[in-house]
């Protein structure tokens, strides 16, 4: 039986991956978030070359944006909603709001450590300085400009400039939005199953919870099927031409390395768990600052389907699509009007959206250099 030691300098044949162990500085996965898995942008599995991905983009913006626009006008254009909302969004609770400020706050940094790891588990020394000066980067890209995973390639693009290995920091990557999917299968699928009898006091709500249990079912065998593959070697004998086959090749490394290193992952995985559940009451914050005095458990129920449909790559960073989810959950099971809903989520997003601001500038720092 090989120790953890013994495989190192090891790799999963065809992965592409560097071999990457030990204990020394040389071996240090929204969603939308920098707290929150963010699934794969809509040309992760576009095949072709990077020309062909990249019209694709072009062509999927304009889909997003009118996504966003069409739901933001339908919210905008109802009477009861223009009326009443400039006057309920000033309405907050300051106290609330800067306690939500602050969990904001501890996510983003929990989530810079997690991705620590998974850079020495890739074997990229960076310092904790450099690394959230590329972090925070990213984490402005992923919320202030279009494109789905507009952050994760700024984040391998800066490490790169910095003179790291491209293919070790697109497994950091990989890593860092594995980890966030397995903590949500693990923290949204109990959190639904604990308040299932309240979520399904509206028909209608009943059946978005089931489209998400059904989501969340799917990508857990997604992952496991991924594994399995991995681990009998059956990976690198598809089809060249196999849709996601390079991902799945990359996956094969991120596997390896989670299990060679499982003391960091399950470190990383821990620490996953805590900024997800910190995450989601953000936005319970946000919403005992407009004075909804929700049990927080049934609070923490409502986000997995948010996070999850919002992270959607259907609109422009998740916008309209959240406060469209908002005003249906809260209305439908709290009886929260639309105006409420709408400053809910707003906020809920601003909270975090604000911690990406000084990314603004490590971004323009890091493509001038």
């Amino acid at each position: 039986m090989k120790n953890r030691n013994d495989m190192c300098g090891q790799t999963p044949e065809g992965t592409g991956l560097p071999p990457a162990c030990g204990a020394g500085p040389a071996s240090g996965f929204g969603l939308q978030t920098g707290g929150t898995p963010v699934p794969p942008g809509p040309a992760t599995f576009v095949t072709g070359s990077p020309e062909n991905k990249k019209n694709f983009r072009k062509m999927v913006l304009p889909i997003q944006a009118s996504v966003s626009t069409a739901l933001l006008a339908w919210l905008f254009t109802r009477p009861d909603f223009r009326a009443h909302l400039c006057s309920v969004f000033l309405s907050a609770d300051p106290r609330w709001l800067l306690g939500g400020f602050l969990l904001a706050g501890i996510v983003q940094f929990l989530c810079l450590l997690r991705w620590r790891i998974f850079l020495r588990m890739a074997g990229i020394e960076a310092g904790l300085a450099e690394a959230a000066s590329i972090f925070f980067a990213g984490l402005f890209c992923n919320l202030f400009l279009p494109g789905g995973a507009g952050g994760d390639v700024v984040r391998v693009g800066l490490l790169a400039a910095r003179g790291k290995d491209v293919g070790r920091s697109v497994i950091s990557v990989l890593m860092d939005r594995l980890c966030g999917s397995v903590s949500m299968i693990l923290l949204g699928a109990p959190l639904m199953f604990w308040q299932f009898s309240w979520l399904s006091k509206s028909p209608l709500v009943a059946g978005l919870v089931h489209t998400v249990a059904v989501y969340l079912a799917v990508l857990t065998g997604l992952i496991a099927l991924s594994i399995f593959l991995s681990a009998r070697g059956m990976v690198t004998r598809l089809p060249d031409r196999w849709p996601g086959r390079k991902r799945l090749v990359e996956l094969s490394g991120v596997y390896f390395q989670c299990a060679v290193q499982w003391p960091r992952t399950l470190r990383a995985l821990g620490i996953s768990l805590v900024m997800l559940a910190l995450f989601f009451l953000t936005y319970y914050c946000s919403g005992r600052a407009y004075g909804v005095d929700l049990f927080a458990g049934k609070f923490l129920a409502l986000m997995p389907a948010v996070d999850i449909i919002s992270g959607l790559p259907v609109s422009l960073g998740g916008m309209g699509v959240r406060e469209s989810l908002f005003v249906f959950l809260l209305g439908n099971l709290a009886a929260v009007d639309a105006p409420l809903a709408v400053s809910i989520s707003v906020c809920g997003y601003l909270m975090s959206a604000l911690w990406g601001l000084p990314g603004a500038f490590c971004w323009l720092v890091g493509r001038r250099g």
